[in-house]
């Protein structure tokens, strides 16, 4: 055999083995399950000192889960998980537990989509306030309002009294959830683990339905109001 059908048999063979690579790595993305992303922020806090199991977590999306072209879910609904296990440090516990499992969405006028989805990623929640804003406008308009007398003694509802309104539930929940937006994300796609939490750990139970995200730490852990989260999610359903 001459040097040039040695070489063209070489590259013959190159050529076949490139194309059993590419045709390999095609058919495992193909394989692949689908992977979807939305992130959102803590409603209520969540901490291993008061929490109990079963107690519900409920996260407000602020991106949306498209589909296929379809917004499934769309920015401000709500994500609810809850507490599947919890163990607080100390009492013969060397770290603090919280394992949360991710339930389902809830949309605008109540629909419920299940999900099958972990916790990525958290970042604490930044710094920040607001005095009128329309996140707050909805989250006060759930509020009890406030019962009281007018100037004849008639009895009226209304607003709560300036006093009272800068600690109500709404006003400090907007605030918090809202200076985590107006900063800025300090989560993206890729994120994983815990950001701005010194020794928190986040680590997933998956070898059996449903998946499980696993916080762990050396002290209590705080999932504090406006707490950014990444989830990720097999593509839910429209």
């Amino acid at each position: 055999m001459n040097l040039n059908r040695l070489l063209q048999a070489v590259g013959c063979v190159l050529s076949v083995l490139v194309l059993l690579i590419t045709s390999t790595q095609a058919e495992a993305a193909a394989n692949q399950p689908a992977v979807t992303t939305v992130f959102a922020i803590v409603v209520k806090r969540l901490d291993t000192r008061t929490a109990s199991l079963n107690q519900e977590l409920t996260l407000r999306t602020i991106s949306e889960v498209i589909v296929d072209g379809i917004i499934v879910i769309p920015s401000g609904s709500r994500i609810v998980g809850h507490v599947v296990e919890v163990a607080a440090k100390g009492k013969g516990n060397q770290q603090s537990i919280l394992a949360i499992v991710i339930d389902k969405a809830l949309l605008p006028g109540e629909r419920e989509i299940p999900l099958e989805a972990i916790i990525a990623a958290v970042a604490a929640p930044q710094d920040g306030s607001l005095t009128s804003d329309p996140t707050y406008g909805m989250m006060h308009s759930n509020e009890p309002k406030m019962v009281g007398t007018g100037p004849s003694g008639a009895t009226r509802s209304g607003d709560l009294p300036p006093s009272s309104k800068v600690d109500s539930t709404a006003a400090v929940s907007t605030a918090r959830i809202n200076g985590g937006m107006r900063n800025g994300l300090l989560l993206n796609a890729d994120s994983q683990g815990a950001i701005g939490f010194p020794g928190l750990s986040l680590t997933w139970r998956l070898v059996t339905p449903p998946a499980v995200s696993v916080f762990n730490s050396n002290k209590e852990i705080k999932l504090e109001a406006g707490t950014q989260v990444l989830l990720r999610m097999a593509p839910p359903k429209p």
